[in-house]
């Protein structure tokens, strides 16, 4: 029932539901007939006592029954379901019957009171009563005036009925139109207050998806729609619905985005600061007329302020053509000033979870790079996968400066999941260039419009349009560029700037960290004079290949190099010529084996060269180019020291065990040396070169 019903004026209880209309209309027609008894019953007593007194002797009791029974009539046809008829009859017959009375008597208090009770029942029961009540001030004065004697005409009768009913008339319809406002009142008051408690339902939550839940849901009992939406500003003034309901897939519309400004009327709203109406949105707007918005008629959009600066907006739609109200108005704009806290709050509370994962995943890569210690690898895959979980890394790249300061090297290039091969690149060119060089940082939102960067392409194909890239340093010295990448424009932002920035500090600090331990780790298991291992490094290395020997069971060879005769080498050029000897030697070696072979300083002339996955076949003749080679380059340049004495053994061939195996290429070289030296021997070989 419709809260601004007469009997709801009249403070009849009325029930909040009913099992159908039918029901319904039983109730409002009955409860206006037992209404009407009322002032009949007021009347028969007043009659009555009258009566008693002495007073009346006028009083017409037949048309009183009369009336009497045309309500209890009406409340039979309720009871049988003729709701309809009862309403028109009970109102047709007490007028019309009235209208008797006047006709053969004229006006008399029971006509009269038919004609006020008649009045009554019209403005309780009769949906358009203008002409009724027309009916009712008129007729009866017609029939008097054309139907009585002229003789039996009262004009101060006449001039009474009219002045009353008029009077009657005019002061229900006023009380009707004050009740009319009243109740509009009350129920802009009442929404009023459902909007401020909407509003705090809506601020009690932080979660964003939560909130947009809750606005949707509250708007409801708000104002009557068929769909909503609530829509944020983004960057690059686009207007993007995050929520939305009462559509037929509520999926397809969230992501939608508006230019603003645009032919739309959201542009309107947001531009002005206004709420705005379309009574026949598809009139004005012809985007209306497609999916998914082709159900809407009727239209109103109210912006969403917080701090002074818009933030979005809400849409509101119907079917309906020129549903929405200036009433409507006022109720959402007051909803959505909560609604703009909410969503603010709900987005700081968003920000702030957002950068508390942010320093945890830093500090958690912090962590990681810290332990990784002198492992580059470790900790170039370390920075790469914090960077991933910070901001969009299709690509990512880590590149350092080389120690002669002049070349860039790209240590870690990745491409689409892929690693390429490093490429080095002089200091000034390229991205890495420019960084490490200038010490600058950057922020491109599409290389295909920058001209300032002068990338080098590796890996994939495709174009990279974004990037963000900052240089990291130790002290004052920039030693490489930290670098992410995407095949997106504008994939980054300032915020994501900053947080790589943090992360080349960790790694600024850990590569370098690792470079100085492992030059720590060099020196300390290097020969200072010759650059070779030392004899502590031999024999760590030594034992390990042993092991893997064991595990794999592949050839492995040892050699043992001793220059001849530099005890009389130093005599006879002294010291300082004997130490450049030794570095001559060593870098022969060097340069002679091949690059998994491990040569080493193992004493004062004494060398030695690990040789895993070869046979003592393979070790000899190796051995035999290294005395060749020494022996060509000396010869003519000095008259002692220009040989070397070589002794080669193989494991487990020529001995079983770590200890053994030096032995036996130990006694291999000190036969060398006893079969006139300048040779390469193994421990079962006898005879001459």
């Amino acid at each position: 029932m419709k809260k601004d019903h007469f009997l709801y004026r009249l403070n009849i209880q009325i029930p909040e539901s009913f099992e159908n209309a039918t029901a319904q209309k039983d109730f409002i027609v009955t409860s206006t007939l037992l209404l009407t008894i009322i002032p009949l019953a007021i009347y028969t007593i007043i009659m009555a006592i009258l009566t008693l007194m002495g007073r009346n002797n006028n009083t017409r009791w037949l048309d009183l029954l009369i009336m009497c029974l045309i309500v209890f009539c009406g409340l039979v046809l309720v009871w049988v379901r003729r709701v309809k008829l009862a309403r028109y009859l009970v109102v047709t017959a007490l007028f019309g019957y009235s209208l008797w009375v006047t006709y053969q008597v004229g006006f008399s208090s029971v006509g009269v009171l038919g004609y006020v009770i008649t009045l009554l029942m019209i403005h309780l029961i009769i949906d358009r009563r203008t002409v009724f009540v027309a009916a009712i001030v008129i007729v009866p004065a017609l029939v008097y005036v054309f139907f009585q004697p002229y003789e039996l005409v009262n004009p101060h009768n006449l001039v009474a009925y009219t002045t009353m009913i008029t009077a009657i008339g005019l002061l229900l319809g006023l009380l009707v139109g004050l009740k009319d406002r009243t109740d509009r009142d009350l129920q802009v008051s009442n929404a009023i207050e459902a909007a401020q408690q909407a509003g705090v339902s809506v601020l009690s939550t932080l979660n964003l998806q939560e909130t947009i839940h809750r606005i949707l849901e509250e708007l409801k009992n708000i104002v009557p729609h068929d769909s909503a939406s609530v829509l944020l500003l983004r960057e690059g003034n686009q207007l993007e619905i995050v929520g939305g309901s009462g559509w037929d897939n509520p999926e397809e519309v969230i992501g939608i985005t508006f230019p603003i400004p645009g032919d739309n009327p959201n542009s309107v709203v947001i531009e002005t600061g206004q709420p705005h109406i379309l009574g026949n949105a598809p009139d004005e707007f012809p985007p209306f007329t497609q999916e998914p918005h082709s159900h809407i008629l009727s239209w109103l959009g109210v912006p969403l302020i917080e701090g002074g600066k818009i933030i979005g907006m809400m849409a509101i739609d119907s079917s309906q053509p020129n549903h929405f109200s200036e009433e409507h108005v006022r109720v959402v704009t007051i909803f959505a000033d909560h609604v703009a806290v909410a969503i603010e709050n709900a987005l700081l509370y968003e920000i702030a979870n957002q950068a508390i994962r942010r320093r945890s995943i830093l500090y958690t890569a912090s962590q990681d790079v810290i332990t990784a210690r002198a492992d580059l690898e470790k900790i170039y895959s370390s920075i790469h996968k914090a960077a991933e979980q910070l901001m969009p890394c299709e690509a990512f790249v880590i590149a350092l400066l080389d120690e002669s300061g002049e070349h860039i090297d790209g240590a870690y290039l990745i491409d689409k999941g892929g690693r390429d091969e490093s490429i080095r690149v002089p200091l000034g060119e390229g991205l890495s260039g420019q960084v490490i060089a200038t010490g600058n940082k950057f922020l491109v939102d599409d290389l295909l419009e920058d001209k300032e960067i002068d990338g080098r392409h590796f890996g994939h194909q495709d174009q990279v349009r974004s990037l963000v890239a900052v240089p990291f340093s130790t002290g004052d010295q920039v030693i490489g560029m930290l670098s992410a990448q995407s095949y997106q424009v504008a994939a980054y932002t300032p915020d994501d700037l900053e947080l790589l920035e943090l992360l080349a500090a960790y790694a600024g600090i850990a590569i370098q960290n690792a470079r100085l331990l492992a030059r720590m780790e060099h020196m300390a298991n290097t020969d200072s004079m010759t650059g070779l291992l030392n004899r502590r490094a031999f024999d760590r290395t030594l034992a390990e290949e042993i092991e893997r020997v064991k595990r794999y069971g592949y050839y492995l060879s040892l050699m043992i190099i001793d220059i001849d005769d530099f005890k009389q080498f130093n005599d006879e050029y002294g010291h300082s010529r004997g130490d450049d000897h030794l570095k001559s030697i060593a870098a022969i070696i060097r340069q002679t084996v091949r690059n998994s072979d491990l040569p080493a300083r193992i004493g004062g002339e004494e060398f030695s060269v690990i040789m895993p996955h070869t046979s003592r076949l393979g070790a000899q003749d190796l051995a035999e180019r290294i005395r060749r080679r020494i022996e060509h380059t000396f010869f003519e340049v000095y008259s002692v020291g220009h040989t070397v004495s070589i002794g080669v053994a193989e494991y487990p061939l020529d001995a079983g065990s770590l200890d053994s195996l030096f032995d036996a290429a130990d006694k291999a070289m000190f036969l060398a040396k006893r079969h006139g030296k300048n040779q390469v021997r193994t421990p079962t070989q006898h005879g001459g070169r």
